[in-house]
């Protein structure tokens, strides 16, 4: 795979947290990934910025560690020491300016090196209480700046979460903003990134076979579920202050509802689909306490309370079901439903339309018949499934279930997380935002959830309890 001749300039990355437990589990092994591709520039370096007292030749030890890890230091040792060459390393405290002065010395010396302003991406690979300290001192050390108007651009990448509610999220957007233009912000959500979900706005756009009957109309309901066999094991600092709805209700379920129920886009060009996405999200109705006893759902592992890091006594949702509404005239009164959690069984990650019965229909009489469904699976297989009825062979007419089956890959081919993060890495590289989080994204979300999660803190919706490794909840839940 050869680079892009629009975008391969010679680039840097600066890792903030370059030591950190983001960069060990995804950041690294996707740049390898795009590594072993040839898919990054000939001129390439990552920078890892961490208070950690190392020299680069010990930040490349560290980085194989990484890899053949992951890979194997004996399936590429070759690449791997080739791939090490890419990393420097420069010891610094977020909070400290003369930190920033020095990071600035070490890229000076790759441009130097190079004899060429490079392009520049700050990766904050760091929790989210660093990110005003770290947008300020980007700012204020001039980091951020391009070289000038025809050389060198700077981008900034952001993970979630974006605040903990609309307050925060504003809070940090406002500073973004005053000390960015928009076009250097990209805000990552990987699941924007995942083959299957990619393929939402094709599957829908690209065919004429659903798109007319895509409303109201002839939709029942919309489920989004994602449900996990892993638990919260050692994350119990970080998960107990977040919960299952804040961790991807909020975020990875509202991007699946947009893309989902979104109208058609104008283009593809990157800013129309981002605002296509917000104005969807705009039109989540947001609920009121009595929707919210109503419609949703919570329930936490038995075990949870005793991991490391959670809170005695906690009221953390591990699981939750809520049953959300769009004002349109597209889709009023149809229930989307978002289904999530952890330790519940087999893993299953999909999106299911159910289409209404028939009225009236053909159908033999007396006889069961079921609704039409369209899934889009992601976990364990990336594939679509069309559930249809068709006459058994025979004298009598009889009916029976049959699927379309459409797989796009074996579940062996497809490495979790780092591919997502290898595209979305290499999108910052070429400056498509179209799998980025917009703004008005970000707001639009918050507007909907902070009533939600406002009311579980109050314990206005009760808690209830399951047994871990088994979707018994799911049952106890089928109300909603």
């Amino acid at each position: 795979m050869t680079p892009d001749p629009y975008t391969n300039i010679p680039t840097i990355l600066v890792a903030l947290g370059g030591t950190g437990d983001l960069m060990r589990r995804k950041v690294i092994p996707a740049f390898f990934y795009l590594y072993k591709q040839g898919a990054l520039p000939d001129k390439f370096k990552i920078v890892g910025f961490s208070r950690r007292d190392m020299d680069d030749s010990q930040f490349r030890s560290y980085v194989k560690e990484v890899i053949t890890a992951h890979a194997g230091e004996l399936i590429f040792p070759e690449v791997i020491e080739s791939f090490l060459k890419l990393f420097k390393f420069q010891q610094g405290e977020f909070n400290d300016r003369d930190s920033y002065r020095e990071l600035k010395k070490t890229i000076d010396e790759c441009d130097r090196e190079w004899g060429i302003c490079s392009n520049k991406l700050f990766y904050l690979a760091v929790a989210p209480e660093f990110y005003k300290t770290i947008f300020q001192n980007l700012s204020d050390s001039k980091l951020s700046e391009p070289c000038s108007k025809h050389e060198g651009w700077t981008r900034l990448i952001i993970e979630k979460p974006f605040g903990v509610d609309l307050k925060t999220a504003k809070s940090i957007e406002k500073l973004l903003t005053k000390l960015f233009k928009r076009r250097q912000i990209y805000r990552i959500d990987h699941y924007l990134a995942k083959e299957m979900l990619q393929n939402i706005l094709t599957f829908r756009f690209a065919n004429n076979l659903f798109e007319q009957q895509w409303n109201r109309q002839f939709i029942e309901k919309i489920q989004i579920r994602a449900l996990e066999s892993l638990g919260v094991e050692k994350r119990g600092a970080f998960y107990d202050p977040v919960g299952a709805f804040m961790d991807v209700g909020q975020n990875h379920f509202l991007q699946m509802l947009s893309l989902v129920t979104m109208e058609h886009p104008k283009s593809f060009d990157p800013k129309i689909i981002q605002a296509t996405r917000a104005a969807i999200l705009k039109k989540l109705q947001v609920p009121k306490k009595k929707d919210i006893q109503k419609n949703t759902f919570r329930a936490q592992y038995d075990g949870y309370r005793a991991i490391e890091g959670v809170k005695r006594g906690s009221n953390t949702e591990t699981y939750f079901k809520v049953r959300a509404y769009l004002n349109t005239p597209k889709w009023k009164g149809v229930p989307i439903i978002l289904e999530g959690g952890k330790r519940l069984g087999d893993p299953l990650k999909e999106i299911i339309v159910t289409f209404k019965h028939p009225k009236p229909c053909l159908c033999p009489p007396d006889q069961a018949h079921h609704k039409n469904e369209v899934i889009i699976r992601f976990e364990p297989k990336d594939e679509i499934l069309i559930e249809f009825w068709s006459k058994k062979p025979g004298f009598a007419l009889d009916t029976a279930p049959h699927t379309f089956h459409y797989l796009l890959r074996e579940p062996k081919a497809h490495i979790p997380y780092i591919e997502e993060y290898a595209k979305l890495l290499l999108d910052c590289i070429k400056g498509d935002q179209t799998l980025f989080v917009s703004t008005d994204e970000i707001k639009a979300m918050w507007h909907f959830t902070d009533p939600i999660l406002d009311a579980w803190k109050k314990d206005a919706v009760p808690l209830h309890t399951y047994k871990p490794d088994t979707k018994d909840i799911i049952e106890k839940s089928a109300h909603i």
